[in-house]
């Protein structure tokens, strides 16, 4: 079996009874034991619940070119995958003394428009550039032969700030039950304010113009924007994207599972995901600021 070792800044007593089932500690905070790969997740989990503010990092075997892998958590050290390669990135002190936006759960006017500036900043030097955080619902998973119902985005500007876009979408038949369940959107809801596709679609590419889109699983939102666009005769989206859901799995590897709800709580954000297109794409921005690295990983 793989041997595990594990660093911790401060241990609790419970935690220390759970770690010495199954590591010896062989020096104050650093633990090492041999055990299986459903065993180590359990364990790291557990130190996750437990460890607070203090410091964490885990190493074990791993098939790649180094032989091994790692993680951290609440360390200054940011993990890089390089093509299957774990690499420490340090990074620099650039943020004003006193900014504590990662660790708040709101944001004031301020801090958005900081936050605006920050990432419109950060990707290259003199070239500004914004961000469209994207989210769509829809009566269905397949793109070819179900309807987007609403569309909403956020869009993150050096010069604007933050400007939002919302619009539910005309739909023809019932709307199935399971869809309304789950979004509160209702048939009679979209006969009386779903706008024609035609003008939603001219709206949204004239909002997205310029950035780069980001949003949670961006791939489902994109395949069905642009095989609407298609449909309508207005050829396929050709702009950048990134995937908020790749970079946490590189980040978080121990994670319970990747949807959104889980990785918001993963990430402090104590609130739900609502199913409403604008709502979620405000969450989706929202994580992004607390994702480490997030800038790292604009094309």
């Amino acid at each position: 079996m793989p041997m595990t070792v594990i660093t911790l800044s401060k241990v609790s007593n419970s935690l220390k009874g759970d770690l010495s089932k199954w590591m010896q500690e062989i020096a104050t905070g650093v633990y090492i034991g041999n055990f299986n790969s459903k065993v180590r997740d359990k364990l790291w989990e557990r130190i996750q619940d437990a460890v607070g503010n203090g410091e964490a990092t885990i190493s074990y075997p791993m098939r790649n070119e180094i032989g091994y892998t790692f993680n951290t958590l609440n360390t200054r050290r940011e993990i890089y995958d390089s093509d299957g390669i774990p690499l420490i990135c340090f990074p620099l002190e650039t943020e004003p003394e006193g900014d504590n936006e990662g660790i708040k759960e709101g944001f004031s006017n301020a801090s958005k428009y900081y936050k605006a500036r920050k990432f419109a900043n950060n990707h290259s030097g003199e070239k500004k550039e914004c961000f469209a955080f994207l989210d769509l619902e829809t009566d269905g998973l397949n793109e070819q032969c179900n309807s987007i119902i609403e569309i909403g985005a956020v869009k993150v500007m050096q010069d604007s700030g933050i400007l939002e876009y919302h619009s539910l979408l005309e739909y023809e038949g019932e709307l199935p039950n399971e869809i309304t369940g789950l979004t509160g959107i209702t048939t009679d809801l979209l006969k009386r304010e779903g706008r024609k596709v035609e003008i939603v679609l001219k709206e949204i590419l004239d909002f997205l113009e310029g950035a780069i889109i980001v949003g949670y699983n961006i791939a489902f939102d994109l395949r069905f924007l642009n095989a609407i666009l298609q449909r309508n005769g207005m050829g396929i989206l050709h702009i950048p994207s990134v995937d908020l859901m790749r970079i946490i799995k590189k980040e978080k590897p121990f994670q319970k599972n990747y949807k959104l709800e889980t990785s918001l709580k993963s990430y402090g954000i104590k609130k739900e995901q609502l199913h409403r297109a604008l709502e979620d794409a405000k969450l989706t921005y929202e994580l992004a600021t607390k994702v480490n690295g997030f800038c790292q990983h604009l094309p």
